[in-house]
């Protein structure tokens, strides 16, 4: 019989590892074959308790890719908020990035330069980066040495001006990694928006709402609203 806590836990990671690879590759073979072979080291398992390793399998793996949700601010170093800032959780998001970086940018300073380097590094490492600008001109002394390092993996899309709306501007300030974490933010990539201001947004951990914003962007660029940069 089924009695040792050891031996559930190995068998929850391993259909964990399972369910994740499936909802990569989406193939459901991952996961039968998974369960067949954890079967056979374990004969003396029953359905029932195979059916209640998958469940936990199933909670474990919805808890661990739960959406979540915070509060990221900046303020000058003497307000004492307990809270992410933004400079930080910028930094962070494109130093840890694995897979891809979307970036909007509406006001980009010299202030931003310092994490270019990290940018085209891991353009050079295979992750892809699609950065989407207001203005590439009032942006250009900045992202100098970023757009040299153009490539397929390293794109620019800029904001086709509404000749009806002078007024009307690409004013989105968001940053999207690995098609799962998203910072939505009022802070401009300047040093006011990064260290100076009082800016407000959310660090939203979701792939569904990452997705939908790599899509609309995506869209936006097929319908002209956005040009790539070449």
């Amino acid at each position: 019989m089924w009695n040792s806590s050891i031996k559930a836990e190995y068998l929850a990671s391993t259909i964990v590892q399972a369910i994740e690879a499936y909802s990569i590759r989406g193939t459901e073979t991952v996961l039968v074959d998974s369960i067949n072979e954890l079967r056979k080291q374990f004969p003396n398992c029953t359905d029932a308790e195979i059916n209640d390793i998958l469940s936990l399998c199933f909670e474990m793996y919805n808890m661990k890719h739960s959406d979540s949700i915070e509060l990221v601010i900046t303020a000058p170093e003497t307000f004492r908020i307990k809270t992410k800032k933004t400079r930080d959780v910028v930094e962070n998001l494109i130093k840890n990035a694995e897979k891809s970086v979307v970036m909007t940018g509406y006001s980009i300073s010299d202030y931003f330069t310092g994490m270019l380097d990290t940018i085209i590094a891991k353009s050079q490492q295979g992750v892809y980066v699609r950065f989407y600008v207001n203005d590439i001109e009032k942006s250009r002394a900045s992202l100098v040495k970023m757009l040299a390092y153009r490539s397929k993996y390293l794109q620019f899309f800029e904001y086709e001006k509404n000749s009806d709306d002078k007024m009307a501007a690409s004013h989105a300030k968001i940053l999207t990694i690995d098609s799962d974490k998203s910072l939505v933010s009022s802070a401009n990539l300047s040093y006011h928006g990064l260290s100076g201001n009082i800016e407000m947004g959310f660090l939203v951990r979701s792939a569904d709402k990452a997705k939908q914003i790599e899509e609309l962007l995506k869209e936006l660029v097929r319908m002209h609203v956005y040009k790539k940069i070449s």
